[in-house]
This record gives C-alpha cells, structure tokens and sequence, in this order.
C-alpha cells in the first residue's frame, strides 16, 4: 500500500511495510520513506553546477533539518521570516537564507564510515553491513548530481584511511565500501587506545579533506557500526570542535539486533557517534537489514528538504558558542509540534567562502 505527496518538483512515496518490518524514524511508526526527485523547474542550479561565491569571510551557515514529529516527513513551507537565530541566547539577524526544496544549498560530500570486520567484534560493530553494500546504491540516485560520495575507514590495529575520496561516480562507493568491509583475521585488543586514537585521526582526515575543497561542501558523515563505542569525554569534546568549524553533520545506522551500549565506569563517554550525531544535528537509526536502503533514504531526504540559515558573528573569538533556532509568527502557530534539529554549538573563526547559487 502507498501514496504520494506532491510538490513544487518533488515527489515523496509512503510505503506501509509488512507486520516484520519496524520503522526506520527512531518513533517506530511504520512509516519507511524514499525519495523521488523529479528534474523539475523546481531545480535552480546554475549552468553545469557552477558555484559563485558568498563574499563573507566570516558568514556562519547553520543547516536546519525541520520535520513533523509523527510522520517524520520534511517541512518545506518555511521561508526566512519563520526563523530566528540566537547566538549565545542573544538574537542575531539572518543575512543568508537557502532552502534545499529550491536546490540553492550547498552540495553535500557524503562519507560511507565503518570500522574493519574484525572477526570477534563483527556482529556488534560494521561486520552486519558486510554483503548488504549493494543496498544502499539505489539510494545514491536519490543524490543530486552536484553531490559526491566518499568511503572511509579505521581498524583497531590503529590503520585509518580514506578509501575513496569524495566522487560523482555512483557505484564506486559501493565498491570500495564492500573492500573495507571484508573479514580480516585481526582480532580488536581489549582496553587499547589504539582504535579511539584511529578513529579520531579518520575523523579528521574527513575534515581537512572538506577545508581542502573549494567550494566548500557540507561533509555528511553517515557510520555503519552497532556504536559500543568509548572515548574520553575531553577527546571527544575536541573532535567536536573540530567539526563545528566545519558544519558538519553525522548521521549513523546501526543493526537493530545489537543491543544498547549502558554507560562506561572508566570515565570515559559511551555510543560516542550517538553523541556525534545529537552535538552536529544528525540522526542514529536503527533498523534491520532489509531497511539499511530506506534508513539512507531517510538521511537523504533530511538533507535535501533543509533549510540553510547564514549570519555574522557578534565577534571572531574562536571560542564556542550555543545556538539555537526557533519558529516565528505564524508558522511557529501553524507548526506548534515541528521539530527543528541543527547543530547546538559554533566556532566563529575566518572560513573561506561558500556555496552560492
């Protein structure tokens, strides 16, 4: 059984899945959503994508994710005057406004991030993504063509790559995703340092891979792992400053069978790529198998359906700063119950130029 909703140049299919299946939106509704686009007039990209550049140096670009808390669909009705900015609890004024619907935000540097199939930490960590690779090629058409796909990976033996550097090729992810998933005979150590120090360095690697990139894109990092994860409360602080400058967002899916990580008594904070996710204004799914597909759908939806706010900082001090967003007037009235995700904190230093239709 299944609908359509239509608008402006995208089509958006609900599908009801059978009494197995459990949805892929964290609220368990049953709802499983892909996305068709359709090359519309909605599309407004410049001749062969070529960008122009914002003249700001300093311009902070904050992307809202707006969503309906039951369906879990995107809100696309909103435009510059229903948002407020606060910086530091103080309301500053939106210079830049871009809203995915429109195809005027930035493209998106999407990364595959998984850890080695390590024989004894396969079922809880990537190895149930290993033979499934295939599955999510079919959400890759769901990109639009200015976006590109990256692969990358760690291993508790301490190696951290980038497989495939960000490409418009759509099944070359899907080939080195399955390289890096293959069963390795190493056998992950217990209590070392060397995989958190691993990841970390990948992490980064992502990053400076983005600031190397002019334009720059938004880097997009969706992790394959069940998350029984660890790491130092103040490492991991870093590694989210690192990725304030940056915009980033992390998203995760995990197999729905790998259990809950409870809190660590060594100090150190759990399901550190749940708390990715929360501090950048991502998502963490989980989901069965034959739902790996629909759960990126999901993540892709959320990504062409966001709104991109952009203003000047009060100061350049290159220290944190909260964010937060709100509804006004009457699309808060309208939208009492919208949800609005975006990443809680910012880093105000000088930025290259970005994107701009």
């Amino acid at each position: 059984m299944s609908r359509e909703i239509k608008n402006k140049g995208w089509t958006i299919r609900l599908f009801r899945p059978n009494s197995l299946g459990k949805s892929v939106l964290g609220a368990r509704t049953a709802l499983v959503v892909s996305l068709c686009f359709c090359l519309a007039s909605a599309r407004q990209s410049s001749p062969e994508g070529t960008p122009t550049l914002r003249s700001s140096t300093s311009l902070v670009l904050v992307d809202v994710i707006a969503q309906d808390p039951k369906s879990k669909l995107p809100h696309n009705e909103f435009g510059r005057d229903d948002f407020q900015v606060f910086d530091n609890d103080r309301p500053v004024p939106i210079v830049t406004f871009d809203a995915g619907s429109h195809y005027d935000t930035r493209p998106i540097a999407l990364w595959f991030v998984v850890i080695c199939n390590e024989q004894n930490q396969a079922l809880v960590r990537s190895g149930p993504f290993a033979g499934y690779e295939s599955a999510f090629r079919s959400a890759l058409n769901d990109l639009d063509k200015r976006d590109s796909v990256g692969v990358a990976h760690w291993c508790d033996n301490g190696d951290a790559q980038l497989d495939l550097l960000p490409t418009y090729n759509r099944d070359a992810p899907i080939t080195a995703l399955a390289n890096a998933l293959l069963p390795i005979p190493f056998i992950a150590p217990r209590g070392g340092r060397i995989g958190e120090l691993a990841v970390q360095a990948m992490f980064r690697a992502i990053i400076r891979d983005a600031h190397q990139t002019n334009p720059q894109p938004l880097p997009v990092i969706v992790i394959l792992h069940g998350d029984k994860t660890g790491m130092p409360p103040q490492e991991l602080d870093d590694l989210v400053s690192d990725f304030l400058q940056t915009s980033g967002i992390v998203f995760g899916i995990k197999n729905e069978s790998v259990p809950d990580m409870p809190p660590l008594a060594n100090g150190e904070r759990s399901t550190i790529f749940h708390y990715l996710a929360g501090e950048t204004g991502g998502e963490y799914f989980a989901v069965p198998s034959n739902l790996y597909a629909t759960a990126l759908d999901s993540i892709i939806v959320q990504l062409h359906f966001r709104y991109q706010l952009g203003f000047k900082p009060p100061s350049i001090d290159g220290k944190r700063h909260d964010i937060r967003v709100e509804l006004l007037g009457e699309a808060k009235k309208k939208f009492k119950t919208a949800h609005l995700r975006y990443r809680t904190e910012y880093i105000p230093v000088i930025t290259i130029p970005t994107w701009q239709h």
